[in-house]
This record gives C-alpha cells, sequence and structure tokens, in this order.
C-alpha cells in the first residue's frame, strides 16, 4: 500500500531530486562550453567541442544546465535564441539534420516540402542565426552519425556539420556515446574543427585522487541535503560505511549513484526522519538491486566492486554479422577493503 505524502514531503523530494552537484570534470565542461561561445565572438573559426560519455555519464544533465543558463527570451521586437539545441534523426541524413535544426529554432513553418533542396535549408538557418542572437548550437545522440547495420558513416551528415559552422559562423558542440569520436574522425575536415574533446568518466576510487574526488562529490551532496532538506544532521554519505557500499552498487555510474541516493532521500522523507540512516540506503538499494544488495553485507571486507577500465568504442574490424560497438569493459573485482586508506 502506497503512502500518501503531504505537499511539504513532496517539496523536499522535489528539490533532492532536482539537486545537482557538479564534479570537476563536469564544471571543466561548463567553463569550456561557455568559452566556445565567447571566443567565437572574438574573430577567427568557431570553437567547437566533442564532449562523449556513456549512458549515464551526466551529458543530459551538463546539456540541461547549460540551456537553463541560456534561456530563450523575449526583445520588445524578436525572440532571442542563445542555445539551438536539437537530437539527431534516428536516421541520419543531411535534409534531416538541416530540418531538425530548424524544427529546434521553432520557426513557425508549416511545410518543409516548402524548401525544394537541402541548400534552402541551410539558407534559412543561416537568415535566423543573426535574426534570433543565435550563439551556439548542441547536437546531441551524435553517435548516430555511424550506421550499425550498414557501419557507414553518413558522410554527408557530418559534411552538412561542418557547412552549418561555415556559414553560419557559429560553434557547435557535439554530445554522444564515446565512439561518436569515431564518427568525426573520418571527416577530417570536421575533426580539424573539434579539437576540444572532453570524455565524461565514470567516479573511480582505486587511486587517490579519484577516490578524493568521488568523496568530496559525496560530502558537498551531503551538505546541500541536510541544508535544503531539514534534515538535523548530515547522512554521512562521504563515510567508508556508505560511500564504498554506494561505490559498490553504481560502479561509479552518476545515474545509478543518484538513483540511490534520491530514493534514500525519499525513504527518509516518507518516514519523517530526521536524517538519512544507514537503513534508507539499505531500502533503496533492495528497491534496485535486491539480489547484490551492498548494505545487507556487514563487513566491507566481504565486498568487491569493480571500476570501469575501457570505455565502449566502436570496433572497425568488427566481422560481418557482429556489432561493430563494443561496450565497455570493467576491472577484475576487487576488496573495498583495499579502498579504505584514504577514506
Amino acid at each position: 500500500m502506497s503512502i500518501v505524502l503531504t505537499e511539504q514531503q513532496k517539496e523536499k523530494i522535489r528539490i533532492a531530486r532536482d539537486k545537482r552537484i557538479w564534479s570537476d570534470i563536469h564544471g571543466n565542461i561548463f567553463a569550456e562550453m561557455e568559452d566556445c561561445k565567447y571566443l567565437s565572438k572574438c574573430g577567427g573559426e568557431p570553437a567547437c567541442m566533442l564532449c562523449r560519455g556513456d549512458t549515464g555519464a551526466g551529458k543530459s544533465a551538463v546539456i540541461a544546465k547549460f540551456r537553463d543558463d541560456h534561456k530563450r527570451y523575449e526583445k520588445l521586437d524578436a525572440s532571442v535564441i542563445p542555445v539551438v539545441y536539437t537530437v539527431l534523426p534516428t536516421k541520419v541524413s543531411e535534409r534531416g539534420l538541416l530540418t531538425s535544426i530548424l524544427k529546434s529554432i521553432g520557426p513557425e513553418i508549416v511545410d518543409f516540402k516548402d524548401f525544394d533542396d537541402e541548400e534552402d535549408l541551410l539558407r534559412e538557418i543561416v537568415r535566423l542565426v543573426d535574426r534570433l542572437g543565435i550563439e551556439l548550437f548542441i547536437i546531441d545522440e551524435a553517435q548516430g552519425f555511424l550506421e550499425h547495420d550498414s557501419r557507414r558513416l553518413v558522410y554527408d551528415a557530418t559534411e552538412c556539420v561542418k557547412n552549418l559552422i561555415i556559414r553560419t559562423n557559429r560553434p557547435f558542440i557535439l554530445f554522444g556515446m564515446p565512439w561518436c569520436l569515431h564518427a568525426v574522425e573520418q571527416n577530417s575536415q570536421l575533426a580539424g574543427r573539434f579539437l576540444r574533446r572532453r570524455y565524461l568518466a565514470p567516479f573511480r576510487i582505486t587511486q587517490d585522487q579519484d577516490r578524493g574526488a568521488y568523496i568530496g562529490f559525496l560530502d558537498m551532496l551531503d551538505e546541500e541535503f541536510a541544508k535544503d532538506l531539514g534534515f538535523t544532521e548530515k547522512a554521512g554519505l562521504g563515510s567508508k560505511d556508505i560511500a564504498l557500499r554506494l561505490f559498490a552498487v553504481s560502479r561509479g555510474n552518476l545515474r545509478v549513484l543518484r538513483s540511490v541516493i534520491d530514493q534514500a532521500v525519499v525513504n527518509a522523507v516518507r518516514g519523517n526522519a530526521s536524517k538519512m540512516e544507514y537503513d534508507h540506503f539499505c531500502q533503496a538499494c533492495d528497491i534496485f538491486f535486491p539480489e547484490s544488495n551492498p548494505f545487507k553485507i556487514k563487513s566491507l571486507d566481504m565486498i568487491k566492486y569493480v571500476e570501469l577500465a575501457k570505455p565502449s568504442y566502436w570496433d572497425k574490424d568488427a566481422k560481418r554479422g557482429q556489432s561493430p560497438v563494443v561496450d565497455q569493459t570493467y576491472t577484475q573485482e576487487l576488496k573495498l577493503s583495499e579502498a579504505l586508506s584514504a577514506t
């Protein structure tokens, strides 16, 4: 039987689920996105960037924050759209990409068939750039430039991105899975325009510096929750008993990590607890990982973990009948007790 939440409880849960704490790599990417936007106003070629990462690395959250910081607004005589965001169409083509960008810009175009060819679509985008104050374009799901079945690079679409950069004189930022790098590198003229290449890696704990960054992230999140949710004290997210178990279950994946923590918040708020307790995390893991819940194992010596060894990539030499996309791989299992010294 579900528990009916009060409006106050609902608000606390909303605050927790919307709360974002950024690691150093995320902060660096935000800064570079701003640099791309700013430097492109200072002459020379537009400063473009490629940002890649596996599922759950935080790409969507980065895009959402940047868009939120550069929202569309209205002037007396016109709309201003500082950042245009579009998702690469599932079936990629030059016309499909141009149409998708125009739809994202949002002009009142009833029928795109009125445009005779791709050049007409491109001219319309160029016309709108200055009129609407567009400063930067984001294209998401850039791995779509590579077709899985045919293993073909949709070259016309990558050429289209190059032409958009030249004709609009605006920076483009591509986001996608790790193997989108292969798509960019297959077009030498495009590759030369995307020399800024950043990888959103998951958390790791084996090395002292990596472990420190992970613990620091949890400590900051803990601090924000205690402040904004009215808990009387912090939960100790960065403590070894909680932090290392969270890592074991999440493998350092930001989305999984936040899913478990957010559910622990829900459990605490539902019970009107004064703080998040160990049991709240145990209950949260039972929801997502009932067969491998590290919070049910008392000793850290008995818990093992893995961390990312190699991100997913495109295998250009894959045999016919095999997927050219090779999934991310992980280290051999290690004992959590081996990661205790710096916590």
